[in-house]
């Protein structure tokens, strides 16, 4: 239980029972019937409205919900958070599995393709350039555009969150 709602049942009077209702004497010769309740036609046909006087408190702005979710750690503001954690970790995985492949595959394309160790730039072997040097192009690249990806699915979570 959080602390606003203690702070909330604190400040609250003591709840009662419900009013008792007067209840007819029995005959002796229906003892064994049912009790027959005494309640006034005029009142029973009246009707009654219940409103929460605190009005402001049963209308919430959109989000409100999920966003206590959140910061109560409940059980669906840990499923919002693994959702946001797992999509993450997805993006994670598929740069990594990008960057594999091209740091990977240069060296089994150098090794099928022999003719392609012949090559040099300004001196320097083909593979010492591409190995050596293009790596890190690649890797600012790939940073970026983790980067903007990660920002795209926080921006999404955010406004999930809101729309809720």
């Amino acid at each position: 239980m959080s602390s606003r709602s203690r702070r909330r049942q604190a400040s609250r009077p003591p709840r009662r029972g419900p009013a008792p209702v007067p209840v007819a004497e029995v005959p002796a010769d229906q003892a064994g019937a049912a009790p027959v309740p005494l309640i006034d036609p005029a009142l029973a046909a009246r009707r009654v409205a219940v409103r929460n006087p605190r009005g402001r408190a049963t209308r919430r702005e959109p989000g409100e919900r999920a966003l206590t979710e959140l910061a109560e750690q409940t059980e669906v503001g840990e499923i919002l958070l693994r959702s946001l954690t797992r999509a993450q970790l997805m993006l994670a995985v598929r740069i990594f599995a990008v960057f594999g492949f091209f740091l990977l595959g240069l060296p089994a394309l150098f090794a099928t393709h022999p003719g392609l160790a012949d090559y040099r730039i300004f001196g320097l072997p083909l593979p010492w350039i591409i190995l050596g040097g293009a790596v890190y192009p690649l890797l600012v690249l790939l940073g970026v555009l983790y980067v903007r990806q990660a920002e795209r699915n926080e921006r999404d979570f955010v406004e999930f969150i809101e729309r809720s």
